[in-house]
């Protein structure tokens, strides 16, 4: 089926499989030029690293794989602020991504290793999925050209070609699926190749899979399945010649060749029942994808073609211009490999003609076409023999070299301008000039273009590379982390070059380079994590994340209302418990009212953090500063700094509840009897918490009753005493913190006061008792009482602290 040019096209020979392996099976030098090939580009795409999710495609793949990662759910609720942009509501309530599962699969090994590493960013970690996946994919663009007969400088060439020239290299700054997709369909295909020229089975195997992996990854790859299964039945009839004709051949066929057909097969559907899988465990039914009515194959077909190809905002033409020598190239395929070409095209027009309709084609935030970029290996390979015809044979003198050298050098140009800055920041600026959002005119016209527009943005605090932004200012350099990718990419030149060009294995009677090279990378990888975590995380994040590391519990939630600090908190949280994504806001609206009252009933304890609004003002705050017993606040980092709160939910405690019926009067009535007469206040009751454990909650809430007007705001003092009347803890403010002074109450008012404490992890087991009064904050004088000892205050409890009860 794939011929090389040393060996044309002859159906009519059949190897056995020990002839076939041997003749055909990669050596022990061209894997270990592969792995080089591997490591280099993955070094390239390590030095251009941003550690950052540009999209909220990305944000949403993300957020799935870490909700399995911290608690083996699939749901993606720390992005609810975004409603329904990238997912919908389940059966269950919950917000599910309607991405496919292949990128969380694979993202989820790296966010796991990166939850028990302290100084790894989970974000950062998940963004080395992309260069791990593309550089394999280059390795095996290497290994494809050695099948087909190429010389290595011309296998290495095409690799480069792809990984260094076309989108290929700005997508591994991504979390997009796009690179996956590549590598899968890429990987089917190479599989395709290897059984054909060797016969082993295995090769089929991993083709099922890395197809299963594209499909996973997005479903709408479904349509390339006949064109892999076309080439698959083409090479197994082309190794059986002595079948009849017609029906009973392919009946043959199924008789003869079952076996391979199995290993092709099981993966391919594994992958189906997985996908159906995928959607009953989100939506409740193995039909139902999640995708909206609005997002369909709606758009001016033709419109959608021109732009993905030629349009100056996303034509491939100008984007990855280096392709063009498979103009060239396809003439040899047309003459040695036809069925390779065929493949090739089948794919690329299949991809074209489907994303051509899609109704953003475009793909929305996005460099270049997008959706093309799983064809990018595929169209690379077809530039290798024009590479060998204009660049190493000369067949058309020195014009056709420099056009060739010409082409990959702007190649690799364009592609450096849309990794040094994001680009976003043009699509914002499109927005902002040219309504409404994507406008047609956008993508017609070179002004609109980002190829263009980039220009604009290319100013050093746009920069993103992560070696430049963890500088001290705008033009600052983080030498050590440029220069540790650098050296790689350098070790990884002299190692091919030194291959390539050695007569004899230079590895020959001695260890290979290649542990080292396996070394290097690994250690150059986990360097980058280290350092982005340390030096490009946000420094409130990180202390907020650490703080609830500490004191997390089973049965705790997160109600994260930062929405622009969504990954960064994802990046530095390293615990257990789930997220809730929502946007501050002054007043809820019904949905987010019955989010809220759902976590307060899911959940025993509930860690919050908000934006500047202060609490009295957030719609979300004020319900749980009435209704729940705020246990802890604080500023992380200055006086300004980010404010983290723990609430506790009264349901999941055990109060006991007494009546009292002590009334507080005027300071000014010193020595007199107070009584309802003469009182302002009475303490109704009240409900508490008697039995704590050391770091527990201690919980008490106050029901008073106004008798008559205050017009002083008198504050409320907690006061958990132990045996020898010392005082252990406190707390202290206005009644229900703060949001109801005094001077607000009204006669005959009833108002449930709560208040929470954390004990001290290391308080002695014993009984204790509360003392609560009110007292004038300026002089400090304390209320007298109707009841109690002569210190205005009276005392609740017992409360018995007891040792854990296992630990």
């Amino acid at each position: 089926m794939f011929e090389s040019p040393d060996q044309p096209i002859a159906m009519e020979r059949i190897y056995t499989d020990a002839e076939r392996i041997a003749r055909r099976e990669i050596g022990a030098r061209d894997r270990h030029i592969a792995f080089f090939v591997f490591g280099f580009l993955l070094a390239c795409y390590l030095f251009t690293y941003t550690g950052i999710i540009q999209s909220s495609d990305g944000l949403a793949m993300f957020a799935t794989a870490e909700s399995f990662v911290r608690g083996g759910r699939w749901d993606s609720n720390q992005l609810l602020w975004m409603g329904n942009q990238q997912g919908n509501l389940g059966p269950d309530g919950n917000l599910y991504s309607r991405k496919g599962l292949g990128m969380t699969l694979l993202a989820i090994p790296l966010l796991w290793l990166a939850k028990f590493w302290p100084n790894v960013g989970l974000v950062q970690a998940a963004l080395l999925l992309n260069p791990l996946l593309t550089a394999w994919t280059g390795a095996l663009l290497f290994r494809t050209g050695r099948r087909l007969g190429w010389n290595r400088n011309a296998s290495v060439m095409v690799a480069l070609i792809f990984g260094l020239a076309t989108l290929a290299w700005p997508y591994t700054q991504t979390f997009f699926s796009d690179p996956v997709c590549a590598f899968g369909l890429y990987g089917a295909f190479y599989g395709l190749l290897s059984f054909d020229q060797t016969g082993r089975k295995q090769y089929l195997f991993s083709s099922g899979l890395a197809w299963g992996l594209a499909y996973l990854a997005r479903v709408v790859n479904l349509v390339t399945l006949p064109i892999f299964l076309i080439g698959l039945i083409f090479v197994l009839l082309r190794q059986s010649p002595g079948l009849a004709s017609g029906r009973d051949r392919l009946r043959g066929l199924l008789v003869e060749h079952w076996r391979p057909l199995v290993s092709f097969l099981v993966p391919v559907v594994l992958a189906g029942l997985i996908s159906l899988w995928w959607n009953w465990v989100r939506y409740g039914s193995i039909w139902e994808s999640g995708y909206v009515e609005s997002e369909r194959f709606s758009a001016v077909w033709w419109f959608g073609i021109y732009g993905l190809l030629f349009g100056p905002a996303r034509g491939l033409l100008w984007y990855s211009p280096a392709l063009l020598l498979g103009l060239v190239g396809g003439r040899w395929f047309w003459q040695r490999a036809r069925p390779a070409l065929a493949i090739s095209l089948a794919l690329t027009v299949t991809y074209v003609l489907l994303y051509g309709k899609w109704y953003m084609w475009h793909g929305g935030y996005s460099w270049g076409p997008r959706f093309l970029v799983p064809l990018m290996p595929f169209l690379a390979l077809l530039t290798g023999p024009a590479w060998m015809e204009l660049v190493q044979q000369r067949r058309w003198g020195m014009a056709g070299r420099v056009g060739a050298l010409l082409l990959v050098a702007i190649s690799i140009g364009v592609q450096w301008l849309g990794m040094l800055v994001p680009f976003g920041l043009v699509q914002d600026w499109l927005a902002a000039q040219v309504e409404p959002l994507f406008a047609p005119v956008t993508f017609t016209q070179w002004r609109y273009s980002p190829l263009v527009l980039q220009w604009r943005f290319l100013q050093p605090e746009h920069i993103h590379l992560a070696w430049w932004r963890m500088g001290m200012g705008p033009q600052a350099v983080h030498w050590l982390n440029l220069l540790l990718p650098g050296a790689v990419v350098a070790l990884g030149v002299v190692l091919l070059t030194r291959h390539l060009r050695a007569a004899v294995p230079p590895w020959q009677g001695r260890a290979t380079p290649e542990g080292l090279y396996g070394a290097a990378l690994g250690g150059l990888a986990l360097a980058i994590l280290i350092y982005n975590y340390s030096a490009l995380g946000d420094p409130q994040m990180q202390e907020a994340a650490r703080r609830i590391e500490q004191q997390e519990r089973p049965g705790d939630a997160i109600l994260m209302l930062l929405p622009e600090k969504t990954q960064h908190f994802a990046n530095a949280y390293h615990g257990d418990l789930p997220t809730f994504g929502f946007l501050p806001r002054g007043s809820l609206e019904p949905a987010e009212e019955a989010w809220l009252a759902r976590l307060q009933a899911s959940y025993a304890r509930l860690w919050v953090l908000p934006d500047a609004t202060l609490p009295e003002q957030s719609g979300w705050e004020r319900p749980l500063r009435i209704n729940t017993f705020l246990l802890m606040e604080k500023r992380l980092t200055e006086q300004d700094g980010q404010r983290l709160a723990l609430y506790a939910m009264p349901q999941a405690y055990d109060l006991q509840e007494a009546g009292l019926g002590t009334i507080f009067g005027d300071p000014a009535q010193q020595g007199e009897e107070i009584d309802e007469e003469n009182g302002w206040i009475r303490l109704k009751g009240y409900a508490l918490t008697t039995a704590v454990e050391p770091g527990g909650e201690l919980l008490l809430m106050l029901r008073w009753e106004s008798l008559r007007p205050v017009d002083y705001n008198y504050q409320v003092f907690i006061h958990l005493l132990n045996q020898a009347d010392e005082k252990v803890a406190q707390r202290d403010g206005q009644p229900v913190q703060w949001m109801r002074p005094t001077s607000t109450w009204q006669p005959g008012e009833e108002i449930p006061d709560r208040y929470g404490m954390l004990l001290p992890e290391d308080i002695p087991p014993g009984s204790y008792t509360i003392a609560v009064g009110l007292y004038d904050p300026v002089s400090g004088q304390r209320l007298p009482v109707s009841a109690g000892p002569q210190d205005y205050a009276i005392e609740l409890g017992p409360i018995q602290v007891a040792p854990h009860a296992s630990r």
